[in-house]
């Protein structure tokens, strides 16, 4: 049954589903005379992500039916094949401050709804609020008040009784509770229509979160280079100390690609300006084009009021009139950030597209960044709502002419009948009752702002002759990953974040933003040289890979916390330049959808042991070839972990620890705190890894590979990258629909075996040389000789290492190599075994 609140009733509501496709379906529930808010379509960047279809042509067959039970009122979703209900949709209220509904799950595998600092990858049950806030060290525990961080995202998969798939996105970009207990999710809102977008996909849950991806436009590819090592720190007081980070990292033989700047870089903490008299323009040049490193610097939102029209991101704003504005007074809005007083930009103003990207090129002619870091964007404001405007007013306020009122700003006082989260919206924000450009009230867009501000970012840096813009933001939506990337916020350095980690990155690859990370060994409070070590580990294997701590706490430089965890970080952090290139061709292959860092039961979902939290929250997969067992518990050197039925050997050594023949069981691992990460390769995998003995950043790495071949029950198979070299405009111009990734493949049958490299796109030869010297064969039966032929190769050495299960390393003629192009043909290497 639908109801209308007395106090603010809606009345003539609709209810219409769009059969967008077979595997897609919309359901909008709104009133008929349009009094709600709903995301503009008409206008960036909401046009360019959501793939809404209109005027759906209509197919032959639905995945789907849907069924409405008129009293009381319950619209139904039904899988075709299955007969099972994914959804019922029920007990609807609907007014312009307070709505609800009710939605009965089939199973308790449910994956999402975030961002939130929860301990465990499974979604429980409990009182949820989807409010982006900056309320670092915050941990989730499913009660009141709402404890949800710097996103919003009202979107989860699901696994069906059937162990099919399906991914709901609420599209609504207010403050909700999502209250989840038995079988029942209930979303309480705001503002703002009810609509429901449904994807359904098959047994792989790859499938669904897929179709998602693809409506939200696809995530945006990042540089080659951003998948290296990132090295932070707030402070760093000058440019000269930045450069000495850099040449303390090239001392400590550790790898790096990218120094930070924090807010210390600013004049007086004014954004889009730099202090000139600590940080000199020639040495960003330096540390860019001398040392080899990438330099990005951070953006806060708020614009600092108290140079006046002397600083040029103040006056910018002044002359466009893009401030947002008070609902008490009409003169802009006032709040606080660390410049002090502060004005926020509007970004549904038609004119802030050319402030935010004016000011973008002039901190770019300052700085030279590479890419930028842009924070604070929930937004953050450290007054709750307007900051008092008698204590702290500028003197200047009274005089300087940008006291001007518009009095069509001006608003009433909300009195919500329902408040998600229990504390005040106004909290560390700003308040329900602003108006935005369009008359747009921030309770119904809230959500949107760091979206918004990621959009003009990522524009802005097209515009400077960026090919791939490179963004970190705090602040997300559904669609960010279209424009930006995603760090976890300010986590606490404790092993408990180091834990939550696992499964906050695996929930943003759901979300649609795979190059995610968090802050290696923890940005608030000091951590120790153990827990340092172990997320050194982790985070050598996160998409984004990035060292950074706070003022108040001590160095936490590998290199300044003792010989272990030099050691740890010496050899993982080289571990990750070694299969470098195979990981950023994970995010090649995937072309823009799909998850990179992922649950193990991505890849076997028939294995109930997978859903167990133990393994849920402690292993995951990179692509399909690699699973981590890393150790995230204080004081252990020795775990169990699950390999579910499959081969399995270590990445490494090339030990077996399963055959296929094996169930799935558990194994113990042992980890010291200076080992490399447990890392296990699954049969059926080629990984092309690299020697990185003198390699100080991705730019040294050149196409000198050996290939990591894992005998499974079939073919084995990998992919690698056809470039001669990786820059952005490189990777741009050749990389577009696969049509740089090489596939390799493996095959044995009897006393023969071929390994052959071709393109994706076309079965052919690779346009650039590429070396190969070695294949490394795990789980190869010993043989006495080996006669390998092709093309370019006539001889090669062969060796069997004495261990069980037999290693084989067949060593190619060192000089020669693989060497193959277009005038080469396709490349085959055909191996006799006697």
């Amino acid at each position: 049954m639908f109801y209308e609140r007395e106090d603010n009733p809606m009345y003539n509501l609709s209810v219409f589903a769009t059969y967008e496709s077979y595997n897609q379906l919309d359901i909008k529930i709104e009133d008929l005379e349009k009094r709600q808010f709903h995301i503009p379509s008409d206008m960036e960047p909401f046009k360019s992500i959501y793939n809404d279809i209109i005027n759906p042509i209509a197919c032959s067959h639905y995945d789907y039916e849907t069924k409405i039970d008129e009293s009381p009122f319950k619209f139904n979703v039904i899988r075709a094949d299955t007969q099972e209900t994914m959804l019922s949709l029920y007990d609807i209220i609907v007014s312009e401050l307070y709505s609800e509904f009710t939605i009965k799950i089939p199973t308790k595998y449910l994956f999402g709804l975030g961002e939130r600092n929860q301990k465990g990858f499974r979604f429980k049950e409990g009182i949820y609020t989807l409010m982006a806030k900056d309320v670092p060290q915050l941990l989730e525990d499913g009660k009141q008040p709402g404890k949800g961080v710097y996103s919003s995202h009202p979107v989860y998969l699901m696994r069906e009784r059937s162990g099919k798939y399906h991914v709901l996105f609420f599209k609504n970009s207010s403050p909700m509770d999502v209250i989840y207990k038995d079988d029942k999710l209930t979303f309480k809102y705001i503002g703002g229509i009810l609509q429901l977008k449904l994807f359904l996909g098959d047994y792989d849950p790859e499938t669904a979160v897929k179709l998602y991806h693809s409506y939200l436009g696809g995530w945006a590819l990042h540089p080659f280079w951003a998948m290296g090592y990132h090295h932070s720190r707030w402070p760093i007081k000058s440019s000269q100390k930045l450069k000495e980070y850099v040449y303390k990292h090239k001392e400590h033989d550790i790898p790096l690609d990218t120094i930070w700047s924090d807010i210390d870089y600013m004049n007086d903490r004014q954004i889009f300006s730099v202090d000139e008299m600590r940080f000199h323009k020639n040495d960003f040049e330096e540390i860019q084009n001398q040392l080899g490193v990438n330099y990005i610097p951070i953006i806060d939102v708020a614009v600092g009021v108290k140079y006046g029209k002397q600083d040029k991101g103040f006056r910018e704003g002044i002359n466009l009139d893009i401030f947002l504005r008070s609902p008490n007074t009409g003169q802009r809005f006032r709040g606080k950030v660390w410049p002090g007083s502060s004005y926020f930009p509007d970004f549904f103003h038609p004119n802030c597209s050319t402030y935010w990207r004016t000011m973008i090129k002039h901190l770019y002619q300052s700085t030279n960044f590479s890419g930028l870091w842009i924070d604070m964007n929930e937004p953050t404001n450290f007054c709750d709502g307007e900051c008092d405007l008698q204590q702290g007013r500028d003197k200047w306020n009274s005089t300087m002419d940008y006291t001007d009122v518009n009095e069509t700003y001006k608003n009433n006082h909300i009195r919500f009948p329902y408040i998600p989260g229990v504390s005040p919206l106004e909290k560390m924000t700003l308040p329900p009752n602003l108006f935005h450009y369009g008359k747009h009230l921030h309770k119904d867009v809230h959500n949107l702002y760091g979206l918004q501000e990621s959009f003009e970012t990522y524009q802005a840096q097209k515009e400077i002759g960026k090919p791939l813009p490179f963004i970190i933001s705090r602040s997300t939506f559904p669609g960010s990953g279209h424009f930006t990337q995603h760090w976890e916020g300010d986590n606490e350095a404790s092993y408990t974040f180091l834990y939550l980690s696992v499964g906050s990155t695996m929930q943003f690859n759901i979300f649609g933003i795979p190059m995610v990370g968090a802050d290696v060994c923890g940005f608030l409070d000091n951590t120790t040289p153990k827990l340092c070590a172990r997320w050194v580990q982790l985070g050598s294997l996160y998409p984004f890979f990035r060292n950074h701590n706070n003022d108040r706490a001590k160095d936490q430089e590998f290199y300044s916390l003792g010989d272990d965890v030099l050691l740890a970080a010496r050899r993982n952090v080289k571990l990750r330049y070694s299969i470098i290139k195979w990981y950023y061709s994970l995010f090649l292959r995937s072309n823009h959808t799909g998850t990179i860092f992922r649950p193990v039961f991505f890849e076997f979902n028939d294995d109930v042991n997978l859903f167990k939290d133990e393994v849920l929250d402690t292993q995951f997969l990179i692509g399909d070839e690699l699973m981590a067992t890393p150790i995230l518990v204080e004081g252990q050197t020795i775990r169990k972990a699950y390999f579910p039925k499959s081969y399995w050997y270590h990445f490494l050594s090339g030990s077996r620890l399963q055959k296929i023949e094996d169930p799935g069981q558990e194994h113990f691992v042992m980890c010291k705190y200076t080992d490399y990460v447990p890392l296990y390769i699954k049969g059926g995998s080629i990984i092309l890894q690299q020697n990185i003995t003198q390699v100080k950043s991705v730019k040294d790495l050149k196409n000198h590979y050996y290939a990591v071949i894992a005998i499974g029950e079939k073919d084995s198979f990998g992919t690698m990258i056809d470039l001669d070299e990786f820059s952005d405009q490189k990777i741009v111009e050749k990389c577009d629909q696969l049509n740089c990734i090489l596939n390799v493949n493996f095959s044995k049958q009897d006393n023969q075996a071929e390994f052959t490299i071709v393109r994706a796109d076309n079965g052919g030869p690779a346009s650039y040389p590429l070396f190969i010297s070695r294949l490394k064969i795990y789980g190869l039966s010993p043989s006495q000789t080996i006669k390998c032929s092709s093309n370019k190769i006539v001889e090669c050495s062969y060796s069997n290492e004495n261990t069980f299960p037999y290693i084989s390393n067949i060593q190619l003629n060192e000089g020669i190599g693989l060497e193959f192009g277009e005038t080469t043909g396709v490349f085959k290497l055909t191996l006799q075994f006697s």
